[in-house]
């Protein structure tokens, strides 16, 4: 899971370079924006990455964001924690650098996906129904975010925030706190669906996701209670934030079950396919065998009758007999070997390809970004065909598992039909085939 790879990192850095962050942050600011330029160039090339782990987990804990929501985590955290605890003495100090390079970091996600909601607004691909409600909301809770982020990272800079007033800039902070909701709304927008649908590994992302934002809410609220209440027994507190935290997660997991009830198709490779009963499949085999016998029985017997006619009669007739035949089926042998060999080189005259035979690169546009296919044919027969994109893997390893068999079945990216509920990534596929077909095109 990309969010918790993206947390162990960030965790890492804040715990054990603490002390290098502080002594010179502009060493991490300068690390964060190379990272995050490299990750936005590639993802608007065609560059084609054929390894899945580097596509998947190196470059998609930067493109879709899960670095920046880590470090986020990590510095909300620094702020619910009890004061005077070990952990608030590491991350307090660096809290600061800290979010500023979250900053930067989200900025690979913010750049990406932003040019992606644009263009797809501009060229009407926002989808329909519950997915361009979908598109809607999460398009406009990633600007208000950008808005809110932009100025709270200028002045966490510390030579803008010595030249501004303390209450000013305790007073514009608090922004912050609308700006973590909408990070957890945007990302529940997004995986609550898919989780819905089943799709593998939401299920889990929703929970880690609502544990960590539920969780610093709870404490923060907690933390803030008990520093105005300093006397008051922290029982009742305590059994409160249980609940508060509990409560939710729990309805967050609800919400995100999978309540997909299409029925499966059925495969005969399956253990659900149809299983014929056995008497009704025994039948017809029986019947044929009896008949089989019986036929080969007559034959037989018919065989029989003639050869003993034939012995009966004269013996210069039968050698004859012989004879005529076997120089019949020589002169038929000759003769068909002859027409055989007038053939070939016809044949060989006329057989041509459609295709030049050799591997070939296209590209199409999926929903988030470019699609890379790869064909190679043999004779005009494609003995390999690959796929890769920038797109919501899930979605585009559907779109292939029914684009894909097709492009390869027909020798054609014409009159494929697309996947439900990954049309986007589907035409992708097939518009990157069509462009590497007409390479490849004699």
């Amino acid at each position: 899971m990309l969010f918790l790879i993206s947390l162990f990192i960030a965790i890492l850095v804040a715990f054990c370079l603490d002390k290098p962050l502080k002594k010179c942050p502009a060493a991490f600011y300068i690390t964060a924006a190379v990272l995050t330029i490299a990750s936005v160039v590639i993802a608007q090339s065609d560059i084609t990455i054929s390894n899945r782990f580097v596509r998947d987990y190196v470059l998609g804990i930067f493109s879709r964001g899960a670095i920046g929501a880590a470090f986020w985590a990590v510095v909300m955290w620094a702020g619910a924690l009890p004061n005077g605890s070990a952990p608030i003495k590491k991350l307090m100090p660096v809290r600061g650098e800290l979010s500023i390079t979250a900053a930067v970091l989200t900025l690979a996600h913010i750049i990406t996906f932003g040019m992606q909601y644009i263009k797809n607004l501009i060229n009407g691909r926002a989808g329909s129904g519950d997915a361009y409600r979908d598109f809607v909301i999460t398009f406009f809770l990633s600007l208000a975010m950008t808005l809110i982020m932009l100025p709270l990272t200028v002045i966490s800079f510390k030579a803008v925030r010595k030249k501004m007033n303390a209450k000013t800039w305790k007073k514009i902070q608090r922004f912050a706190y609308l700006f973590y909701a909408m990070i957890y709304i945007h990302i529940m927008v997004l995986f609550v669906p898919k989780a819905q649908k089943g799709r593998e590994g939401y299920f889990l992302s929703v929970l880690v996701y609502s544990a960590v934002f539920i969780g610093y809410a709870v404490l923060r609220l907690r933390k803030a209670y008990l520093s105005k209440n300093e006397k008051v027994s922290k029982t009742v507190p305590n059994a409160v934030s249980a609940c508060a935290f509990i409560i939710p997660l729990c309805l967050s997991g609800i919400a995100a079950r999978n309540t997909d009830t299409k029925p499966k198709e059925l495969s005969t490779s399956s253990g659900s396919s149809f299983e014929v009963p056995e008497d009704t499949s025994q039948m017809p085999t029986e019947t044929t065998a009896a008949s089989t016998t019986d036929t080969k029985t007559a034959s037989v017997s018919s065989k029989t009758t003639t050869t003993a006619v034939t012995t009966s009669g004269s013996s210069e007739k039968t050698t004859e007999a012989a004879t005529e035949e076997k120089t019949s089926q020589s002169t038929e042998t000759e003769n068909n070997a002859d027409q055989q060999n007038d053939d070939e080189p016809e044949a060989a005259q006329q057989q041509s390809y459609r295709f030049k035979n050799g591997t070939f690169e296209g590209t199409g546009e999926g929903y988030e970004g470019k699609v890379h296919v790869t064909i190679t044919i043999e004779n005009d027969t494609i003995t390999s065909i690959t796929a890769n994109s920038d797109d919501d893997p899930d979605f585009f390893d559907d779109a292939k598992s029914k684009v894909i068999p097709q492009i390869k079945n027909s020798l054609s990216a014409d009159g494929i039909d697309a996947c439900s509920g990954a049309t986007y990534s589907s035409n992708g596929i097939i518009e990157a085939a069509r462009n590497a077909l007409e390479q490849a095109m004699n």
